[in-house]
């Protein structure tokens, strides 16, 4: 029998795995289970990038992946699929192009015969304002504050994380200019229960995000709107992309849950990052506003969109591109399995974002179900 082989691509954060920790949470077991559903026989392989390195070297680490697995000469490949995250997505897009000067250059010649489709989920294709911010000194330190409170959430449970930070006296404003000093106490703290290696692990992953924001200055909408024009995709590759769009934050507290309530650290760092995203920058625009359906339901959305709007990391109207196949009412990281699935998160909880998108699992089936029929070649 063929066999399709999809590359798992993760956003600016770049692993694939980390430690015990997953990107793609959930995803590869229901590609899996939704293909053979179908009759058809899988192959799911994760991508392991740069944190923040730029488009150009992730791009080449996609491509050496693939070569890794010997698979453009082999007659029992029935196609190469490519799906990307975030900044995932454009990095897939990068791949699939005709832009020169990305290497590998043979095996780019011969992919041409296998590649057949780029999805998209949640990716800036018109930059996202996040990225102005975080090349700036403080917004450095915001992006290694978030990129700290995420592993930790994410091995320790976010209401623990949040209870540690609070425990210490910070404020999400505290983050915007502190120290050396107090930086490194703020990671030793949070850091204090991990093992040597795992602790080795995060503190190279967090030093690669101080030292390296090439990422950042290529995902500003300035940078993007170049880019976006310039990406022509190679003939025959399907690019398919997905939107997510979350409640502005005032509507967030309404609806707040008592689990929300108990991670209020979750929630002041959404209201920040979407205020962060909300501000485009004069003269550049995203996709035009439309009336756009919940993938999930088929309904139009509860709320309109409008070029304020976002998952909380990237304006929704940005990650309007190619074969848009609809938008879902989520968070940036929800639609990749890091969402909550039930009472305060004991055994299965994996969110740090409290957007108050409350994403659901039959809504995370949805998309993946969505994915495998795309990649079959469904309408």
């Amino acid at each position: 029998m063929s066999v399709h082989h999809v590359f798992l691509i993760p956003g600016f954060f770049g692993f694939s795995n980390l430690g015990d920790v997953l990107y793609f949470r959930a995803v590869r077991e229901t590609l899996t289970r939704t293909f053979e559903a179908r009759g058809e026989k899988v192959v799911v392989h994760g991508v392991s990038t740069l944190p923040t390195g730029s488009l150009r070297r992730r791009a080449r680490r996609i491509l050496e992946a693939i070569a890794e697995h010997r698979l453009v000469d082999d007659p029992d490949v029935a196609a190469i699929h490519l799906v990307g995250h975030s900044t995932g997505g454009i990095d897939a897009r990068l791949v699939a192009s005709t832009t020169r000067e990305l290497g590998n250059d043979e095996l780019r010649k011969k992919l041409d015969a296998k590649l057949r489709t780029v999805v998209c989920v949640a990716s800036p294709h018109h930059g996202t304002p996040l990225a102005n911010f975080f090349t700036t000194i403080y917004g450095k330190q915001l992006l290694y504050f978030i990129t700290l409170l995420v592993f930790v959430g994410l091995w320790r449970r976010p209401i623990s994380a949040a209870a540690g930070l609070l425990g210490l006296g910070y404020r999400v404003a505290d983050f915007v200019g502190l120290n050396e000093t107090m930086m490194k106490q703020l990671t030793n703290q949070l850091l204090k229960d991990f093992t040597k290696e795992r602790e080795g692990e995060v503190r190279e992953f967090l030093n690669s995000v101080l030292t390296d924001v090439s990422l950042m200055i290529q995902l500003t909408p300035e940078s993007m709107d170049v880019l976006h024009a310039s990406i022509e995709p190679r003939p025959g590759v399907r690019i398919v992309s997905y939107g997510t769009v979350a409640p502005k934050p005032l509507l967030t507290l309404k609806r707040a849950k008592l689990s929300d309530l108990l991670t209020p650290l979750g929630t002041v760092l959404y209201t920040t990052l979407w205020t962060l995203a909300s501000d485009a920058p004069a003269g550049y625009s995203y996709h035009p506003p439309f009336n756009a359906k919940n993938l999930a339901t088929g309904e139009p959305l509860e709320f309109e969109l409008d070029h304020e709007s976002s998952d909380g990391v990237v304006p929704s109207l940005s990650q309007v591109h190619g074969e848009f196949r609809g938008f879902l009412k989520a968070d940036h990281l929800d639609v990749i399995g890091h969402y909550l699935r039930g009472p305060l998160e004991k055994k299965d909880g994996a969110d740090w974002l409290v957007s108050g998108a409350h994403f659901s699992v039959d809504q995370f089936e949805v998309l993946w179900r969505d994915v495998t029929h795309v990649l079959l070649g469904g309408e």
